[in-house]
């Protein structure tokens, strides 16, 4: 197993009892580190995910109105302050892991790292669209699916857009990265994930089919009737 063999199966199994991974992670340094850090990775997700701030209040003794209060608000900003740590770790790994030249990998991570958006099933009006969109610069002209989900995210040190439509089998992911330049048309491919990295005037644009369906049509449509009009000095200050 190579380098790139297994930065290919961390993505997708990080705990991974293959012995061929584990004999390259034991001998490669930086393969070991990158493991190491993928693997601190998920176990801040899962404990960022286990806080449950109203289970805990029940549990314990009762308390008056003020300090029942004060226990609420501190155990809430415990939550928030471990989902930012979460998503700051994950930007630095996606960092470190991923050059220019990997951004095929970087989109499947990505996508896995956020599950929970696939399981908006509401479609969006095009206000709802709209108001998504336009903060970022984005502008769609057309559009070819239901999107049933339009969420700013990182990518990188740039701000992009997370958006779920509806495909003819179920859902397709679309990442807008901005500023994340792919010299050619790539695969995007992993587990249940097929679909394309299509290079832009503005950078790249990552269409993922989580069912294997053809998404040639819809692929056109978004690459003719996405426009971005942001600045290219949006960056992270992380």
């Amino acid at each position: 197993m190579n380098c790139e063999q297994f930065q290919i199966r961390l993505m997708e199994e990080p705990c991974c009892e293959d012995q061929d991974f584990i004999a390259h992670r034991e001998s490669c340094a930086r393969c070991a580190r990158e493991w190491q850090q993928a693997r601190e990775f998920e176990q801040m997700l899962q404990v960022a995910m286990s806080v449950q701030p109203e289970n805990d209040l029940r549990a314990k003794q009762p308390l008056d109105r003020a300090a029942r209060w004060r226990r609420q608000i501190w155990l809430k900003a415990v939550s928030v302050l471990l989902l930012v740590g979460a998503a700051v770790a994950g930007f630095n790994l996606a960092q470190q892991m991923f050059t220019g030249d990997d951004l095929p990998q970087l989109v499947v991570r990505h996508i896995q790292k956020e599950p929970e958006i696939l399981n908006s099933r509401q479609a969006m009006n095009e206000m709802e669209l709209l108001e998504a969109l336009s903060p970022l610069g984005f502008e769609l002209i057309e559009i070819p699916a239901e999107v049933t989900a339009a969420i700013p995210c990182w990518i990188r040190k740039r701000r992009g857009m997370h958006m779920v439509m509806r495909g003819g089998d179920g859902p397709v992911t679309v990442l807008l990265m901005p500023g994340e330049y792919a010299q050619q048309q790539q695969v995007v491919a992993a587990l249940s994930l097929s679909g394309f990295l299509i290079p832009t005037g503005w950078g790249s644009m990552a269409v993922v089919s989580h069912t294997g369906e053809d998404i040639e049509s819809l692929m056109h449509s978004l690459r003719r009737g996405m426009r971005w009009k942001g600045k290219q000095s949006s960056t992270a200050s992380f």
